[in-house]
């Protein structure tokens, strides 16, 4: 009788485990998470004294380009060097903080709001070497194209089919297991 009553909590367990496996599956079908995106600071030039005509060249690159919370942005320069710095250090050229200067440097950006970074020369910043960005949360999933009100009954019967059908699955073949071992008791 003891190894029914463990067989029978086991069982049990077996069935709460498979019932969150079966939540977690059917949530991430449902909930598409997003992975950052990595983008070099200047494309192809990279991080650089911008030429004298250019100082803006930062801004319009970051214009083109809008950053969420999860992406990164990599420095990438020869002979120079980039430092994280707050708004003041930005508009005043007033670089605190230790500079990267080993050619390369990636930064995450894991809060929304907005960034800043400028060569640690003084000089370099000055001359446009600097950059701000604005960060933003992560994006909402993307509407889909809304389809005719048939088509549109029919693939959300179909989705909310599809994953109850999972569920069913999972719970008929534990059950299943369970009576086939308290069948031989």
């Amino acid at each position: 009788m003891a190894r029914r009553d463990q067989l029978v909590s086991f069982l049990c367990f077996f069935l709460i485990v498979s019932a969150v496996a079966g939540g977690l599956c059917v949530s991430a079908t449902v909930l598409p998470m997003r992975v950052g995106k990595q983008y070099v600071v200047g494309g192809r030039s990279g991080w650089r004294t911008p030429p004298p005509a250019s100082v803006d060249l930062y801004a319009k690159w970051a214009a083109g380009i809008r950053f969420y919370v999860a992406d990164s942005i990599e420095f990438v320069y020869k002979n120079d060097s980039v430092v994280k710095v707050d708004k003041f250090g930005y508009y005043h050229c007033n670089a605190t903080a230790a500079a990267a200067n080993d050619g390369s440097v990636l930064f995450l950006l894991d809060a929304p709001g907005f960034a800043y970074f400028s060569s640690a020369d003084a000089d370099h910043c000055k001359k446009g070497q600097r950059l701000m960005i604005n960060v933003d949360s992560a994006p909402s999933p993307s509407p889909s194209p809304s389809p005719a009100p048939q088509e549109a009954a029919t693939a959300s019967a179909a989705t909310s089919s599809s994953a109850a059908t999972a569920a069913h699955a999972l719970l008929l073949a534990a059950m299943a297991m369970m009576g086939l071992i308290l069948g031989e008791w």
